[in-house]
C-alpha cells in the first residue's frame, strides 16, 4: 500500500512538472550533437598528430641508420650523426628513440641498406607530386606508391617530366628568430656563398611547426656547411634538400579536393618521407 502511494505520488509529481518548450529540446538536442561533433574532430585531429609524430620518428631513425653504418655510432666524430640528432631535437623527436634507434644501428652492421629514392607524379588538374622517399626496399616503395596513384585514377611520371618544374634547394627551418644580416655573417664566416631569408610555411606544403621563426634557403652544395654553422651558433634547425616549384597551378576545387586526398594517401605510405607538389593552395 505504502508503495502504491508513492508511485501515485511520483507519477502526480512529473505530470504537474512544466513541459521544456520545443526550442529547449532542440537547444539540448543540437548541444549533445555539437559535443558529438567536436569529440569526433578532436579524434581526428589526435589521430593525425600521432601520424605524424611517428612518421617523423620514423625518419630520424632511418637517417640515424644510414649515418652509424656510414660513419659510426660516435657523434662527436661522426658528423653527420652529430647534425642529425641536433635535426631531431629541432623535431621534438625524443632522445630515448635517438638513442635506441643509435643503438640498434651500431649492433646491426649487416642491416638494411637506406637508399632515397625520388617518384614523379602527375596530379589532376596538371598538377606535379614528387615523392620522397627512403627505403631499404625500392620494390615495395614503388609498389605501394603506385597503388596510390592507380586508386587515384593516376599514373607514375617517367623520370625528369614532373621534376622539370621544380628547382632544387637547400632549405633550413630554424627555431630562432633571424633577420637576413644575421644569416648572411654566418654564411661568410663559414664559406656559404649564397643565402636568403625566408617566411616559415605552417600551411603550405612545408608544414612548418609553430616552433620554425625563419627559413633560410642555399644551394644544395651549401645545406651541410650552412646548418653545421647554425647550430654551432646554437640554434636548431632542420635542414632537407627540398624541390621548390617554379610556377604554382591553379586548379579547380574538384581536382583541389581529389589532389589532397591524393597527397594524404601518399604521405601515409611507410616509406614516403615527403611529398612535394606545386598546387596552389
Amino acid at each position: 500500500m505504502q508503495l502504491c502511494t508513492l508511485l501515485l505520488l511520483a507519477a502526480s509529481a512529473a505530470a504537474l512538472r512544466p513541459a521544456l518548450p520545443a526550442t529547449e529540446h532542440r537547444r539540448r538536442r543540437g548541444a549533445v550533437t555539437m559535443m558529438g561533433r567536436k569529440f569526433e574532430n578532436n579524434k581526428v585531429k589526435m589521430a593525425k598528430t600521432a601520424a605524424a609524430n611517428a612518421k617523423k620518428s620514423s625518419y630520424i631513425g632511418k637517417k640515424i641508420k644510414v649515418a652509424v653504418k656510414a660513419g659510426g655510432p660516435d657523434p662527436d666524430a661522426n658528423r653527420a650523426l652529430g647534425l642529425i640528432i641536433k635535426e631531431a631535437q629541432a623535431l621534438n623527436v625524443k632522445r630515448d628513440i635517438v638513442d635506441r634507434n643509435i643503438k640498434a644501428a651500431s649492433s646491426d652492421k649487416d642491416g638494411a641498406d637506406f637508399k632515397e629514392l625520388t617518384y614523379e607524379l602527375y596530379g589532376h588538374g596538371g598538377v606535379g607530386f614528387v615523392i620522397n622517399a627512403l627505403s631499404d626496399n625500392s620494390n615495395r616503395a614503388y609498389t605501394d606508391v603506385g597503388t596510390v596513384a592507380k586508386k587515384a585514377n593516376l599514373k607514375l611520371a617517367e623520370s625528369g617530366s614532373v621534376l622539370h618544374n621544380f628547382e632544387k634547394k637547400g632549405r633550413l627551418a630554424v627555431n630562432s628568430a633571424l633577420e637576413e644580416d644575421d644569416l648572411i655573417e654566418l654564411a661568410l664566416e663559414n664559406d656559404v656563398d649564397d643565402v636568403e631569408a625566408g617566411e616559415p610555411d605552417p600551411e603550405g606544403m612545408r608544414s612548418d611547426g609553430e616552433d620554425v621563426k625563419t627559413v633560410a634557403w642555399v644551394a644544395p652544395t651549401d645545406l651541410g656547411a650552412m646548418q653545421k654553422a647554425l647550430v654551432d651558433a646554437g640554434h636548431d634547425c632542420t635542414a632537407n634538400l627540398v624541390h621548390e616549384p617554379m610556377m604554382l597551378v591553379e586548379c579547380g576545387d574538384e581536382d583541389l579536393e581529389k589532389n589532397l586526398k591524393v597527397l594524404d594517401r601518399l604521405e601515409e605510405v611507410d616509406d614516403v618521407d615527403t611529398v612535394e607538389h606545386n598546387m596552389a593552395l
